[in-house]
């Protein structure tokens, strides 16, 4: 914990220095949220049957997508970061350090998330309860559901990511197919389009990919969309959280024995 809270704090030191950055941010997120809100009351509006939900679910369900991207998406980050200490031949600083190479990074991004989660989240939560109708969840039981779910989804973003960045140990260079998984991951993972309004044949092919569980899982518990269903998403949320941290452990072991030291 003592290794978490220094990334912490250390993140929170970034953001004070970074005070334009910051607020440019928090603020492009506000924008997001309000155009989602108001996208979704005028397809409802235009035709209210569409949509298998109320009014006030899907604008919710919007604006919850829009609200969670910049902590689910700083799990991404972790590819960047890998992929930039290969090509400047400055990884050996990272695995030098009296740290496991994986727990490392995941204490790094995860300060980077609780971060995000107090000045970025927790804001755009109360621009969205006071100005764009935003339901909480129906009971508190469902709320914490939400939030182990939201957590679950976190994790498997996280090491879906770490592989990608790993990935470049091999390849040196990871920008063409690193935009390309994010792009995928946009798409699949119902963070803009329930994955209810898919085509079935396409539905069902998502549906078997890790990726709906980083937002489409959560998102659905919140709004109440999953009811009866719970734990069984949660559970799948958990097993696959759980194959790909032993998957990107499994493969940490074979690449680190292709490490070799470029530029610097």
């Amino acid at each position: 914990m003592r290794v978490i809270y220094a990334f912490i704090r250390s993140t929170f030191h970034l953001t004070y220095i970074y005070r334009l950055d910051f607020w440019a941010r928090l603020i492009s997120v506000l924008i997001l949220m309000y155009a989602t809100f108001s996208l979704w009351n005028i397809l409802y509006t235009q035709n209210p049957g569409a949509f298998g939900m109320t009014r006030a679910q899907m604008t919710t369900y919007g604006v919850l997508g829009m609200m969670l991207a910049p902590m689910l998406e700083s799990a991404s980050f972790v590819q960047f970061y890998i992929g930039e200490q290969v090509r400047e031949g400055t990884l050996e600083m990272d695995l030098l350090k009296p740290l496991q190479f994986i727990f490392h990074m995941f204490s790094r991004h995860l300060g980077l998330f609780v971060v995000l989660l107090l000045l970025q989240g927790l804001p755009a939560f109360i621009f969205a309860a006071l100005f764009l109708e935003f339901r909480m969840p129906a009971t508190f039981e469902l709320g914490l559901l939400f939030t182990l779910s939201f957590f679950l989804g976190y994790l498997i973003y996280f090491a879906i990511s770490l592989l990608v960045g790993l990935l470049s140990i091999v390849t040196l260079k990871i920008d063409s197919y690193a935009w390309a998984y994010f792009s995928l991951v946009r798409f699949a993972s119902g963070q803009l389009v329930p994955l209810w309004m898919f085509p079935p044949a396409l539905a069902a092919f998502v549906a078997v990919l890790p990726f709906k569980d980083v937002y489409f899982v959560p998102m659905s518990i919140y709004i109440g969309a999953a009811d009866g269903q719970i734990g069984r998403l949660i559970l799948s949320q958990a097993a696959w959280a759980v194959g790909l941290y032993v998957g990107v452990q499994l493969f940490w072991l074979r690449v680190q024995r292709r490490i070799t030291v470029q530029g610097g």
